[in-house]
């Protein structure tokens, strides 16, 4: 079982609502466009940029959906993302240069770049050869690696600009004690509720 799966189902116990696990909106796509990122546009292209995104095979590929890990209904309202170790990458690690001053954030972005110093080897290592393999808008090595960096961003920056709460961030750092069963039942859903109250008070 994947480990996102049991990690939403605990913070569907502590939030006492039932997630979408399928959701989408209409402008969480997989291509930046001025419609869905109005005032931060040129700052996703900046980073686009940085990234060494290649425009022509953007263009080129099928237009479609960012599926977020989960969505939260009223009300709650927020998308929550649950981030393995794959995430945690020096590609990350440079989204956090680009990010407007006035997107607000549930998690801290601070300590999401130490994650990526700290891991980004491993980061990098995990899965098959599939996880880095070139794609048509990062055409490079790794460029399946720069591609999840440059949609975090993305999961990040729209929802507040079209009325959602900032998105609800875990990382698989910061609940190693449920993962490896060291906390369970109630000590876990304790320990999840402090992680997750301490982010949605900042909304």
């Amino acid at each position: 079982m994947r480990l996102e799966v049991g990690i939403i189902a605990l913070v569907e116990t502590v939030f006492g609502v039932e997630a979408d696990r399928r959701a989408q909106f209409q402008w969480l796509r997989n291509k930046p466009s001025p419609e869905n990122f109005g005032e931060h546009y040129d700052a996703v292209m900046a980073l686009y940029t940085e990234l060494d995104g290649d425009w022509e095979g953007t263009k080129a590929k099928a237009d479609g959906y960012l599926i977020p890990d989960a969505y939260f209904p009223e009300p709650y309202h927020f998308i929550f993302e649950f981030d393995e170790l794959q995430h945690f990458t020096e590609y990350r690690e440079r989204t956090f240069q680009f990010y407007p001053e006035d997107v607000p954030l549930a998690y801290t972005p601070r300590k999401y770049e130490g994650f990526c110093q700290q891991h980004h080897i491993a980061a990098l290592a995990k899965g098959p050869a599939r996880f880095r393999r070139p794609t048509a808008d990062f055409p490079y090595p790794n460029g399946r690696t720069a591609q999840r960096a440059f949609f975090d961003t993305f999961r990040d920056w729209l929802p507040p600009l079209h009325g959602l709460n900032p998105t609800v961030r875990l990382a698989e750092f910061e609940v190693v004690p449920i993962l490896n069963g060291e906390l369970t039942d109630d000590q876990a859903k304790d320990y999840m509720e402090r992680l997750l109250r301490e982010q949605v008070k900042r909304f």
